[in-house]
């Protein structure tokens, strides 16, 4: 495989069947070898030595492209690589594509997680993979579909890991628990149908528990939180305004993640997301704002916390957050889609 190709990751995002062991095998072991020794300039290691939960580029001039919940919509991603920026978005650069961008690595690619589990105009496939399970499929027809779909992206996500460590980075999200656990932070997913146990048992059974095992250990190396420039991002809305020492070693404290990638609304500390904010710069910085995915939105957006937090993900629509590195986010502005 050529790594750093359009070519390669549009064939993974577009698979129309189930991709073999060894290649789900490689590029699994390859981005947890990445993770696991990302460069600590800019991700601090946690109190055990571990690459912590915080990626910090507040100090750089990088615009960034913030990628809402995909759950299993490989075609989304396949649209925001091809995707053309403004052409004030990168100075001095016009009619250049996310990718482009990304192989001369003049952009942040950010996503919030929740790669697995298909969700709203797949609810009817996922009663029918319920009805697989009842009858002892664990690999039948739909389910198939719905993992070759969740596969390819998820494939499409490490490649761009592999291929652009420093400036392609995926957080984790509540759905990135593919053992279906219930500590950590993490709880066990079940929203149409059983889905968590039913990608667990489809993994276990058609793959085999290496692959299982390996996805595992690639959801426990990601991080948590994006620090930017002008905005600090997320899965969800933090719970309470964390301390940069919490955030660094989240993955330590099982509070601290399920407040990162499970509140609901209404549910957090009033100021909570100002507060992230102002801990992180040791100040008060009205120019950043707080990004989120994990609670959809039926518009282009949600705002909430006095207008310091917004939510982006509309699961019906192809949308992405464009952050500049020399203005304030403005979501009227600056949420695109990426559908021309």
């Amino acid at each position: 495989m050529k790594f750093n190709s359009i070519l390669e990751v549009n064939n993974l995002l577009s698979a129309e069947d189930l991709f073999e062991h060894d290649l789900i095998f490689d590029l699994t072991e390859s981005v947890s070898s990445v993770l696991e020794n990302e460069k600590t300039n800019y991700r601090q290691l946690a109190n055990d030595s571990t690459p912590g939960s915080l990626l910090d580029f507040h100090e750089q001039e990088i615009p960034v492209v913030v990628i809402p919940d995909l759950h299993a919509r490989n075609f989304f991603l396949k649209n925001i690589l091809n995707f053309i920026l403004p052409s004030d978005f990168i100075f001095g650069m016009k009619d250049i594509t996310v990718f482009e961008a990304l192989q001369k690595k003049i952009i942040h690619l950010v996503f919030l997680g929740d790669a697995l589990h298909s969700e709203k105009t797949t609810r009817l496939r996922w009663l029918q993979i319920e009805d697989e399970f009842s009858e002892g499929f664990f690999s039948g027809p739909n389910m198939k579909m719905e993992m070759t779909e969740g596969l390819s992206l998820l494939m499409g996500l490490y490649y761009l890991k592999i291929s652009f460590p420093e400036n392609f980075h995926f957080l984790k999200g509540n759905h990135e628990n593919v053992l279906n656990a219930n500590f950590g932070g993490d709880f066990a997913f079940r929203k149409y149908a059983d889905e968590g146990n039913m990608v667990k048992n489809f993994l276990h059974t058609f793959y085999g528990d290496d692959i299982l095992y390996l996805i595992s250990v690639v959801e426990n190396e990601l991080p948590l939180v994006c620090f930017e420039k002008n905005a600090v991002i997320s899965h969800a809305e933090p719970r309470r305004a964390f301390s940069r020492d919490e955030l660094v070693n989240a993955r330590l404290d099982g509070y601290i993640v399920q407040g990162l990638i499970w509140t609901d609304n209404g549910t957090a500390q009033e100021g909570s997301a100002a507060g992230v904010i102002k801990n992180l710069f040791g100040r008060e910085n009205e120019n950043c704002i707080y990004l989120a995915g994990h609670r959809s939105v039926t518009k282009k957006y949600n705002v909430l916390q006095n207008g310091r937090f917004i939510q982006i993900h509309n699961p019906l629509n192809q949308n992405v957050a464009l952050v500049y590195a020399g203005r304030k986010f403005n979501p009227e502005e600056d949420i695109k889609s990426v559908l021309r």
